[in-house]
């Protein structure tokens, strides 16, 4: 099949002038016919179906750490569970968010249950101390979803310190 502006599908159009290099062993697989298929131009696909893009696998990493701070265990876990099997680089951030949640409330009700044990023992101190861990956790926590969030906009993995985030999904 013939594109207006792309090299032609005939053996004699592979030669030294073909434009942008196409037809030199650049790309495996060029000259087989049929639409989004590898071989086509530039992704030439006139019906919008082919992968999508880097881009889109980093807007819903990145989706995955924002919603966080909304919707907390839930928006990562409906992303987990969405795009599970069409990117693994998708399943391996929401999975990083999600167990940032789970391990967030894991360790909050911890501290709850040692600050009002230590309260009851020194008659409300235990109190205060329970506070300062509570902000020290939502601090830690809040970073390392920025940290995560930007890192995965930009197309690298980032894993999490196993104090943060205990890896329970994967």
């Amino acid at each position: 099949m013939n594109y207006p502006g792309y090299p032609q599908d005939s053996p004699q159009s592979y030669g030294q002038d073909s434009p942008q290099g196409f037809g030199q062993g650049s790309q495996p697989g060029y000259g087989q016919q049929g639409y989004g298929q590898q071989g086509d131009p530039q992704g030439y696909n006139p019906q919008g179906y082919g992968p999508k893009g880097p881009s889109d696998d980093h807007t819903w990493a990145l989706l995955s750490y924002v919603l966080a701070f909304v919707a907390s265990i839930i928006a990562p876990l409906v992303i987990y569970l969405v795009k599970m099997n069409e990117s693994r680089y998708v399943r391996f951030h929401a999975a990083q968010a999600l167990n940032m949640g789970i391990t967030a409330f894991i360790e909050s009700i911890g501290i709850f249950i040692v600050g009002i044990f230590l309260a009851v023992i020194t008659h409300g101190f235990g109190i205060l101390l329970m506070l300062l861990a509570l902000v020290a956790l939502g601090i830690a926590h809040l970073v390392y979803l920025i940290l995560g969030a930007v890192k995965s906009n930009q197309g690298q993995l980032f894993r999490v310190p196993t104090i943060i985030c205990f890896r329970m999904v994967r």
